[in-house]
């Protein structure tokens, strides 16, 4: 089920909403969670019996395994070692088989045999993994959250107490699917809220309005921006050439549909959480405005960032540190295993989350040595001149511009299907292998102007986030710059103008939404 479904907007979250307040007024907090457990069975099992059958049994696992962590007494840390790393292994090994296997057996000779449809990738394993890799991780330390939500009874009732808790956190629908990613102390305190599962007027709101900002993103401007970016990038895998209007067009419009495609996903999901009396984390916080590569990933798929660092980047970078510190001498070397090996390792591990292809393995490279680069820029004495002799506002608009083209040209590769076809993409834009430009219609110019007006809008308008901020939308995982040009000051609040405003943006997406185009991220 989708969330642009109409099914879902006006029958499944309703009737779920309403029958969990019911369920939580009259039997309590357990037998909501287990209502909902039930309920996000049931949104997934559109997408296959099959594919809910595995995450049914990986939580199972999961679950099983985290249970052992916790009650094994420290004189057992040698099999509490082992059953984590087992339950790693399970977790990861299970996604690179999904994910990765038919890129490597497709090119094995005893490939023709195959079954392709075997290693068709579940939906949403790649999230559901990585949030029980961290519950693991968290019950491998014995961490307080994680004891006090499942429990510690160990009898038949609070083994089924504490599994139905664990399940109805990991499959929990609105972030089940292309996340976010929440952590367990993010959630937790929530079910113990008195808001947990009620009808609260300012929740409903509040959601109603994230989920009407991400289906306007999703179905009024990503679907849209579709018809201008996928005949260009089609046209250049089959062999043509593009114009160099259109090139433009076509790789600055892919910038901003993958914004707005995964960016409205993760607002309905927030909308549809806090519906129920839950704050997810936020995903996304405006990335479109960064002025560096290190300010693009702490506002990008956020999520996901933080759990990469958590099991590549710091592991690795700790490991480097004490490496060079006993190997190492010269001090700017040492730098290599400390911070540029795990920055490089790290970016091509995301990269490959999106799949086992040359291009995102290149566009996970050119990310990594562009932020060591930037990391080793930032040390230097000409670097730091510059910040003191300059204000900040140029330095953001400076950084902005200098940053968004490459950044363009990155993601050009992303949507490309081969690296042949991003380097004939970047010959159009720049001109060597583009038609003359007397063959360029208004219409070509008109589509440009279009995608810089929407880019435009990115950079300028608040986000939704910043809108709503007096009623917390989200929860923030990282600390942003402020907003402080004058149309910042603009504040969303339940009234009959916002209500007016809201009204209208839902009437221009209902228009499209029964073309139910998927989101993007649901490849991955």
């Amino acid at each position: 089920m989708l969330f642009t479904d109409p099914a879902y907007l006006f029958l499944f979250l309703p009737i779920v909403a309403f029958v969990c307040a019911g369920v939580r007024s009259r039997f309590g907090v357990e037998w909501a969670l287990a209502f909902l457990f039930i309920a996000s069975c049931a949104f997934y099992v559109g997408w296959g019996v099959d594919y809910l059958i595995m995450m049914l049994a990986s939580i199972l696992v999961n679950w099983a395994a985290s249970q052992s962590l916790i009650h094994l007494g420290d004189d057992r840390s040698g099999m509490r070692r082992a059953i984590f790393w087992a339950g790693i292994a399970f977790n990861f090994g299970a996604l690179i088989w999904f994910k990765y296997s038919f890129f490597f057996l497709n090119y094995a000779e005893s490939s023709a045999a195959f079954n392709a449809g075997l290693v068709a990738i579940p939906v949403g394993i790649s999230f559901y993994t990585f949030q029980q890799a961290v519950f693991l991780l968290d019950a491998y330390r014995r961490d307080r959250e994680v004891i006090d939500y499942l429990g510690t009874e160990r009898g038949a009732r609070g083994r089924a107490r504490g599994f139905v808790r664990y399940a109805a956190f990991i499959a929990f629908f609105p972030q089940l699917v292309i996340g976010p990613i929440v952590y367990l102390k993010e959630f937790a305190p929530q079910v113990r809220s008195a808001d947990f599962g009620r009808l609260v007027r300012i929740n409903i709101e509040v959601g109603l309005f994230l989920i009407i900002v991400g289906l306007f993103k999703k179905v009024l401007i990503a679907d849209n921006i579709a018809r201008y970016v996928d005949p260009v990038f089609d046209m250049v895998a089959a062999g043509g050439e593009p114009n160099l209007i259109d090139a433009w067009t076509a790789a600055l419009g892919y910038y901003a549909q993958l914004y707005f495609d995964f960016s409205g996903y993760s607002d309905m999901a927030l909308g549809s959480a806090r519906i129920l009396g839950i704050i997810l984390p936020i995903n996304f916080a405006s990335p479109l405005k960064a002025n560096s590569i290190g300010d693009f990933y702490r506002r990008w798929h956020i999520t996901l960032t933080r759990v990469i660092a958590l099991f590549m980047y710091t592991p690795l970078s700790l490991f480097g540190a004490r490496f060079a510190a006993r190997h190492i001498k010269w001090k700017p070397l040492a730098r290599f295993p400390l911070i540029w090996l795990p920055l490089l390792v790290n970016f091509e591990v995301i990269a490959l989350w999106h799949g086992a292809t040359m291009t995102f393995v290149l566009f996970g490279l050119l990310h990594g040595l562009w932020y060591v680069l930037e990391t080793e820029a930032k040390k230097t004495s000409a670097w730091r001149t510059w910040k003191s002799r300059s204000s900040e506002t140029a330095r953001n608009i400076i950084g902005r511009v200098a940053f968004t083209v490459p950044m363009v040209l990155c993601f050009a590769l992303f949507r490309s299907e081969s690296v042949t076809t991003w380097s004939h993409m970047v010959g159009a834009m720049f001109g060597q292998q583009a038609l003359p430009l007397d063959r360029v219609g208004l219409r070509d110019f008109g589509e440009l102007a279009l995608v810089f007006a929407i880019l435009g809008f990115c950079w300028f308008l608040p986000n939704a986030y910043e809108l709503a901020r007096d009623h917390k939308p989200g929860l923030f995982t990282w600390t942003y710059p402020a907003n402080r040009n004058l149309l910042a000051r603009i504040k969303w609040a339940p009234n009959i103008i916002w209500g007016g405003i809201m009204a209208g943006a839902l009437l221009a997406t209902l228009y499209y939404v029964s073309r139910l185009p998927p989101f993007i991220y649901l490849g991955f």
